[in-house]
């Protein structure tokens, strides 16, 4: 076994024993808890920039012709079938995505050591944490794809159990169970897949799977399997119909956000692309719609996005568009340009929610009017955060955002064109129109409105929280925030890093190639934040957007295109009549049913223990009459039946 496997194995062991740990043994002990799971996260971190350092850097491969290098053993083998196997799969883009994995998880943990500070379920939250490492790092790092199936699904039950951490509160556990259910549909579009794949190909180990699609005769129907394993990708990654669960996720911690459902867990769907894109490419009719149903959502979300007050709705929005930009420019056939922008993703919207929750728990409302109302300027940490975080977002030269997103419009230049290039580059403007929308109502104070709800910790207001949180826990989330910040002025130079290890075959230029889409995209970025700045930025704006001024559209972009209203009028409604048809004929007819075989029974013996009376007399006299009777009949049949 090499030293890059166990730095793999070691990788998903630690945060996995650290789990263990901490739930068992460590949840009344916040200290000891908070530690263990950081020092798990440390040595996966240690690990995973192993791996890249052994794996990514020299890009090693392995076979004829070149690809991932995989190690796995039957764990469970199977009579007449294919048996369970484990085993990690070693290549540039599951040890980055590993390192990416590794590093937001272990700024979060750090972090939430001072956002959830005197929480009584901080040693419950540690473990959930960790858990949450172990399934994803053993997701990005899975062999094959029944492997990868169960880190997928043990991935979303990390992700229920974290948003509804605060169960006792209705909003939470509602939103829990509402992400679990809408992921799970995708999911069984997924399990499909695999299971076709699995029964063609035994183990379905990923080059495997990637072989045989793009064979001269493919061992299953590629685009079947395409679609179905595409499913799945909508339901993780929130696009198209299956977005709606993603806003209300948000009803769970801050740190929570800022990990699962913008740097990592919702980029799932999104890895999953990148590391099957073989397959997927030898689909196009199915990639095509991929990137039709990505344009829709990217832009779908930035209207909603462009209405919002809650700032943490509008980086959920903002996190759904992005995430239908990696699509778009892994549709249109560049993994390098996909997997670029959620790498510099991850960075600057995990920024970008850590800044946001120190103004949370500062103001103690998540409405971006009502934390202009307490000083957020004397947040440093939290401006410096906000105001790089947004402009990575909406693509301003040099931050990470800019490169990443050009590299997705230049893809998209190179294999489509017209109207969806077009509204792309739209999408690119309104992300920075909504983006500086909310750096404006943020950080420029109006009129005072109502306080709405927070997901700030336990503290009556901000004056008694000030006193109670220290400077150390202060510290705890200003510096993963400094760091992040410092990220996103460097991790836009990985293009070309991503350009000759993931997509060696397509042109490349420089970081700081200005083309025509360049121009173009820049341009409408000026516009955006210009248009931002003089209805929410400038002295006497009215600090109201222009969609805002037209009731209608203020409804429909801020009811989610009333797709909530059309699934309740119509999924809900079916499967709530169905479960009260169900309840109906479980109660009345199977109930029903055994009810009256039982109450037949209690008569019968009633009837029959009304002989049983105690009297001697009464039961000779019985065996007397039934003696006669006997005699009598065998005397008038002689026997004879």
């Amino acid at each position: 076994m090499t030293g890059t496997v166990l730095a793999a194995l070691a990788a998903q062991a630690a945060p996995f024993l650290a789990c263990a740990l901490v739930l068992i043994f460590l949840r009344g002990r916040p200290r000891a808890a908070a530690g263990a799971a950081i020092a798990a996260l440390t040595v996966s971190f240690a690990a995973t920039a192993l791996l890249v350092w052994q794996v990514a850097v020299p890009n090693v491969a392995c076979g004829t012709p070149p690809g991932p290098c995989v190690t796995q053993a039957l764990w469970l083998p199977v009579q007449g079938g294919a048996g369970l196997a484990f085993g990690v799969i070693l290549d540039p883009l599951s040890a980055t995505m590993a390192l990416v994995v590794a590093v937001i998880t272990l700024a979060v943990m750090v972090y939430s050591t001072g956002y959830m500070h005197g929480d009584p379920g901080f040693g419950r939250y540690f473990g959930f944490l960790a858990f949450f490492g172990w399934a994803m790092l053993g997701l990005v790092l899975a062999s094959n794809l029944l492997q990868l199936l169960v880190f997928w699904e043990l991935v979303g039950l990390a992700s229920f159990l974290l948003i509804g951490f605060w169960f006792e509160r209705a909003a939470p556990a509602a939103a829990a169970r509402k992400a679990f259910i809408m992921t799970r549909v995708g999911d069984v579009g997924f399990l499909l897949g695999v299971l076709l794949l699995i029964r063609a190909l035994g183990v379905a180990t990923i080059p495997d799977v990637i072989a045989a699609a793009t064979g001269p005769a493919p061992a299953f129907r590629v685009p079947l399997v395409a679609f179905l394993l595409l499913m799945g990708v909508i339901g993780k990654s929130a696009q198209g119909p299956l977005f709606t669960w993603l806003p209300d996720a948000m009803e769970g911690p801050t740190p929570v956000s800022a990990l699962l459902h913008s740097a990592t867990m919702v980029a799932a769907g999104v890895f999953l692309v990148a590391r099957l894109h073989g397959l997927f490419a030898a689909a196009p009719a199915v990639m095509h719609g991929l990137l039709l149903l990505a344009l829709v959502t990217a832009l779908a979300s930035a209207t909603m996005a462009m209405v919002a007050n809650d700032i943490k709705r509008v980086l959920a929005y903002s996190s759904i568009s992005q995430l239908s930009y990696m699509l778009m420019g892994l549709a249109a056939g560049s993994v390098a340009a996909g997997f670029f922008h959620l790498t510099t993703h991850a960075g600057f919207k995990a920024l970008l929610f850590l800044a946001s929750g120190i103004f949370i728990h500062h103001a103690h409302s998540n409405d971006m009017r009502e934390i202009a109302e307490h000083e957020p300027l004397s947040q440093k940490a939290g401006v410096i955060g906000l105001v790089a975080g947004s402009l990575a977002l909406a693509g301003v030269i040099p931050f990470a955002g800019y490169f990443s997103k050009e590299a997705v419009l230049g893809a998209m230049g190179e294999h489509v064109g017209g109207v969806v290039l077009a509204l792309a580059y739209f999408g690119a403007g309104l992300t920075a129109y909504y983006t500086f929308r909310m750096v404006f109502l943020t950080l420029r104070g109006a009129a005072a409105q109502a306080h709405r709800r927070t997901d700030a910790p336990t503290q009556p207001g901000p004056a008694a929280h000030e006193e109670h949180f220290s400077k150390a826990a202060h510290a705890a989330m200003a510096w993963p925030v400094l760091v992040l910040a410092a990220l996103t002025l460097v991790l836009g130079y990985l293009g070309g890093f991503f350009a000759v290890r993931l997509s060696p075959a397509l042109p490349h230029e420089g970081p700081f190639h200005v083309g025509t889409g360049a121009v173009v995209a820049l341009a409408l970025v000026a516009a955006g934040i210009a248009l931002a700045w003089y209805e929410f930025g400038r002295a006497g704006a009215l600090r109201l957007g222009f969609a805002e001024r037209v009731p209608v559209l203020k409804s429909f972009f801020g009811d989610n295109w009333y797709l909530d209203r059309l699934y309740n009028a119509t999924v809900v409604r079916w499967t709530v009549a169905l479960s009260r048809a169900a309840k109906w004929n479980d109660h009345t007819v199977l109930d029903g049913a055994s009810d009256v075989v039982a109450q037949g029974t209690v008569w019968g013996g009633r009837i029959l223990a009304m002989g049983q009376n105690g009297f001697v007399q009464a039961y000779v006299a019985v065996a007397i009459s039934v003696v006669a009777a006997l005699g009598i009949w065998l005397m008038r049949t002689g026997g004879q039946p």
